[in-house]
C-alpha cells in the first residue's frame, strides 16, 4: 500500500487484494467529504493498477517506467479530468460538460501505449450536469477490456443511483487524530497557524493545505481574530478585510473560521423557539453562502455582510 495516502488503508488494501484476485471492478466510486484525500488516494490506485513491478504488498514500486512517467503526468494510459478553469473569466465552469466526458471516454475505450490497461480518474463527478452523468452512464454499462474508471465524488447524493449501482463503492471517512496529526506535520505550518488547521480541518487535511501558502495563512489569522465575538465585531472593519482578501482565502475556509466561535454559541443558545430557530436559520443562510455564490453569481461580500448582520442580530435577541 502507499504509505503517502493517510487513513484510507482499508480502501487500498481491497483495491490490492481484487487486483492480484484478477477480479478488479471496472469502476470504483471513492466518495466522502472534501478535503479527505480522495483524489490522491485515487492517483495512488491507478499507480498501482498502472505498475509494471508491484511491490510485493500489492502497491506501486515507484520506480518503474510506468511510475516515473504518472509521477511526470506523462503516461499515456492515464487521464485525470474534472471542472475547467475558464481562462477569460479567471475562474472556474460551474459543472463538467458531456463533451469532457465523452472525450474521456473516448480515452477510455482505446487499447493502452504501454499495456493493455488504461486508467480515467474523474474528480469532482458530483459537479457533472445531467447531459453529462448520462453519458457516463453509457460508458459504465459498456466497459472496455482493461479501463478502470476511478471517480471522485464529494456529495453522493447529486449522482444518479444508475450510476452508483454500477460502481464498487468506497466511503472514506475523515482521518483519525493520529494521522490528521502526521498530516499537519507534513505541511509544516508554523504554531500558530497548526493551531488554527486543527480546528478548521476536522479530519481533513485538504481542507486546510492552502494554510501553507504564507499571504492566505496569515490573512486566515487576521480573519479568525476579527470574528471571535460577532455581536461586538467591528462590521465596517469586517467589510474592509473581506474587499481586500476575498480573492485568496477560499470561500470555504471563510465559513469555517467564522463558524468557530458561533459552535459554542449555536449548542448554548437558548431563549423562545423562535429565537433559537432565528439562530440556526442565520447559521444555515451562511453555511450556504459559498454555493450561492457561485450559483447566483451574488456579490460575494455585500451577500456575507448580509447574513453575518442577521447572525448578529438573532444572537442580540437570546
Amino acid at each position: 500500500m502507499n504509505d503517502k495516502v493517510l487513513g484510507h488503508a482499508d480502501t487500498a488494501q481491497r483495491f490490492e487484494t481484487l487486483m492480484q484476485q484478477k477480479k478488479m471492478p471496472h469502476a470504483w466510486l471513492l466518495h466522502g467529504l472534501r478535503g479527505v484525500g480522495k483524489a490522491m488516494l485515487a492517483q495512488s490506485l491507478a499507480a498501482s493498477y498502472l505498475c509494471e513491478s508491484l511491490t510485493n504488498h500489492g502497491a506501486a514500486c515507484g520506480q518503474c517506467h510506468s511510475c516515473h512517467m504518472l509521477a511526470g503526468d506523462s503516461h499515456p494510459d492515464f487521464m485525470q479530468m474534472g471542472i475547467l478553469w475558464d481562462e477569460k473569466k479567471k475562474k472556474f465552469y460551474r459543472d463538467i460538460s458531456v463533451a469532457q466526458v465523452r472525450d474521456a471516454l473516448s480515452f477510455l475505450s482505446l487499447s493502452g501505449m504501454q499495456s493493455q490497461r488504461r486508467v480515467l480518474l474523474l474528480d469532482d463527478a458530483d459537479a457533472m450536469n445531467n447531459q453529462a452523468a448520462n453519458a457516463l452512464l453509457k460508458g459504465l454499462e459498456e466497459p472496455s477490456a482493461g479501463s478502470l474508471l476511478l471517480i471522485v465524488c464529494h456529495d453522493l447524493t447529486r449522482l444518479p443511483a444508475t450510476i452508483r449501482s454500477r460502481c464498487m463503492l468506497e466511503h472514506c471517512a475523515p482521518l483519525h487524530e493520529d494521522d490528521m496529526q502526521q498530516a499537519l506535520q507534513v505541511m509544516d505550518l508554523s504554531e500558530n497557524v497548526a493551531s488554527l488547521a486543527k480546528e478548521l480541518a476536522q479530519g481533513c487535511p485538504g481542507h486546510v493545505a492552502i494554510l501553507q501558502d504564507d499571504d492566505v495563512a496569515q490573512a486566515c489569522l487576521q480573519w479568525h481574530q476579527q470574528v471571535t465575538d460577532i455581536s461586538r465585531a467591528d462590521i465596517g472593519m469586517m467589510s474592509d478585510f473581506l474587499q481586500k482578501h476575498i480573492q485568496i482565502i477560499p470561500h470555504d475556509l471563510i465559513i469555517a473560521i467564522l463558524m468557530l466561535p458561533l459552535q459554542k454559541e449555536l449548542q448554548q443558545a437558548s431563549s423562545s423557539y423562535d429565537r433559537k430557530q432565528h439562530v440556526f436559520d442565520s447559521a444555515q443562510a451562511l453555511l450556504a453562502w459559498p454555493a450561492e455564490v457561485v450559483r447566483h453569481s451574488l456579490r460575494p461580500v455585500p451577500a456575507l455582510i448580509s447574513r453575518i448582520l442577521d447572525m448578529r442580530s438573532a444572537l442580540k435577541a437570546q
